[in-house]
């Protein structure tokens, strides 16, 4: 086989199956939507915070980017105000992988509560930040999120982001 016809071989395996192929992506920015507090067992108390996390390329389509991700989770004393009360938790070395992205390429992320358990009404502001295998890091916020919301409220998916 010539070395022409073997490049065109492999060329177009790259082409029909993409998964025989690792081509890196290049992530330009990753979507954050937090659910807030939420309860994963049948007693009455919240157990953690769920989020989901969309990475993007270059050109602004979902991809499932692997990497670590560290999560913050502060009060939010006064709702009307984006201010960091007391740090409540911190979560590291969260290993997402191309396998935790459902068909929509939405990673979701469920941050157990340790030793904690929120007040009704409780707000909080949630930061993370997901590292690439490359180095680069991505970091979001969001404030203003339930951390006990009503009673009753069970794992649901993150507005937005399924139907």
């Amino acid at each position: 086989m010539s070395i022409a016809l073997l490049t065109l071989v492999c060329f177009a395996v790259a082409v029909v199956a993409p998964g025989c192929a690792h081509t890196p992506v290049d992530i330009e920015a990753v979507g954050f939507i937090v659910s807030g507090g939420v309860n994963w067992d049948n007693d009455p108390e919240p157990d953690g915070v769920q989020f989901v996390i969309r990475p993007q390329d270059v050109d602004g389509f979902m991809v499932k980017a692997e990497g670590s991700l560290n999560a913050r989770l502060w009060s939010q004393p006064d709702a009307s105000k984006e201010e960091k009360g007391k740090l409540i938790q911190e979560w590291s070395d969260i290993y997402v992988t191309k396998k935790d992205y459902t068909e929509d390429l939405l990673a979701r992320i469920r941050l157990e509560y340790n030793d904690y358990t929120p007040v009704l009404g409780e707000r909080g502001i949630l930061e993370v930040t997901l590292t690439l295998p490359d180095g680069r890091s991505f970091t979001v916020e969001e404030s203003n999120i339930s951390l006990n919301p009503p009673q009753g409220i069970r794992e649901q998916p993150p507005l937005g982001c399924c139907p």
